[in-house]
């Protein structure tokens, strides 16, 4: 029992006891007994009455002087008002901070409440926006009316971002990513990403005209020393390098011829000359190539009905398809089974390059279409490959608006689908 309790409950015998015996004493017994119970309850509504008023002022102050349960009632009530104080205090010292580290973010935070109403932003936001106090409560479509966006934000769930130009500075090139949290509610990232962009436009300038540039110089090391490889004076010796020197040219050209095409597919001024392409016309001719290369050492299948037609750019898509098919001969021993599977859905038509042999590992998979990575060297040290052939693969599936899929186990094999839309309208 708490101890206010037992005070309490010594008070009231200690009432009634004495009025008992006041009462025995005048001859009025119960009487007395109920008059001290009335002047007790009396009591005991004034302490309460003091111990309201204390709690409708806010328990501000010192709760009132009293002892026994209300005592201690209004002892507990105002150990958990401070307790609350404290926590209020963290709260806000909390809050507080958070929008010190949000105003000094470089990036654009924006709250949209669930019915797409502006709710919240930082100072970069209203910078990079233009956002005044009188946007709050305003649907953002009425803000950022670009067509993409609009779509973008009415999604059931946000997995990519997409890049707009600045509502208030056109060079400008933003970023905008969203994300959903607590009650439906969005938060949506600008980051202004105009001069990534200038300097990735200087990249692939730099790659593409240094590719170019290259290609020159390295025909005509390649036309001298096939001249020089020719000459009846030769020793042995100078043969062989010849030789090495004639096969370090040939893959300086097939890198040079590498970065040259992923320039091309990189460049916003590319028209994409979509057409209505027969898959398996295609996938014979790839077929045939990778019978030569493989020289009978794979065995390489092809199922594809006759009417399977998907619109894409013809060089993009051979380019795409050609490249994971030669891949699967170069790098799998001899008597691996390389199949290519055609499977048409609905929406789309996935073509499947699976293979017997080697396999990925895992971990690897993420950073397979990355430039110039060539996974494990055991595998690669020996194909004379340059790092850039599912780089291109994925910018070419990329370009014709589908997605390149990869699934394998080390050991186990491996399979590249090719997911194309069967509506493709990008031009």
């Amino acid at each position: 029992m708490r101890p206010g309790m037992h005070t309490e409950i010594w008070r009231i015998v200690l009432v009634g006891l004495v009025a008992f015996l006041l009462g025995w004493n005048l001859g009025y017994p119960l009487e007395i007994v109920l008059v001290g119970i009335g002047i007790y309850i009396v009591w005991t509504f004034r302490i309460i009455s003091k111990l309201f008023k204390w709690i409708d002022k806010g328990m501000r102050g010192i709760p009132p002087e009293t002892d026994g349960v209300w005592g201690e009632i209004s002892d507990t009530l105002n150990r958990q008002y401070r307790r609350h104080r404290r926590t209020q205090e963290k709260m806000r010292k909390t809050i507080r901070r958070a929008n010190r580290l949000t105003e000094a973010l470089d990036e654009g935070i924006m709250v949209l409440r669930s019915d797409l109403t502006i709710d919240w932003w930082n100072n970069s936001a209203a910078s990079l926006l233009g956002l005044r106090s009188s946007d709050r409560g305003s649907a953002v479509m009425n803000l950022i009316r670009d067509p993409e966006f609009v779509e973008y934000i009415h999604q059931d769930e946000f997995i990519d971002s997409i890049e707009l130009s600045s509502i208030i500075q056109s060079e400008r090139l933003l970023k905008l990513s969203a994300s959903r949290f607590g009650a439906n509610e969005i938060a949506l990232v600008v980051t202004d990403i105009t001069r990534l962009n200038s300097l990735e436009q200087l990249r692939k300038e730099f790659v593409g005209n240094v590719s170019h540039e290259l290609r020159t110089p390295l025909t005509v090391m390649r036309g001298y020393l096939e001249t020089l490889q020719d000459m009846p004076s030769n020793t042995p010796s100078a043969n062989a390098a010849f030789g090495q020197m004639s096969e370090q040219v040939t893959r300086m050209q097939a890198l040079a011829d590498d970065l040259i095409m992923i320039s091309r597919l990189e460049a916003d001024n590319q028209q994409l000359v979509v057409e209505a392409i027969k898959v398996k016309g295609l996938l014979l001719s790839i077929r045939t190539e990778a019978e030569a290369l493989s020289d009978g050492k794979h065995t390489i299948t092809l199922d594809c009905a006759e009417a399977i037609i998907i619109q894409a750019q013809d060089s993009d898509i051979r380019s795409a398809l050609g490249n994971i098919v030669f891949n699967a001969v170069r790098h799998n021993p001899e008597g691996a089974n390389i199949e290519i599977k055609v499977t048409e859905y609905q929406d789309f038509t996935d073509i499947a390059i699976r293979d017997d042999g080697v396999g990925i590992d895992t971990a690897e998979i993420p950073r397979l279409t990355e430039r110039f990575y060539r996974g494990d060297s055991s595998r690669n040290s020996d194909t004379g490959g340059t790092g850039l052939g599912l780089a291109i693969v994925k910018h070419s599936i990329n370009r014709c608006g589908g997605r390149l899929i990869i699934n394998s186990r080390l050991g186990h094999g491996a399979e590249f689908i090719c997911r194309l839309p069967k509506d493709n309208t990008q031009s």
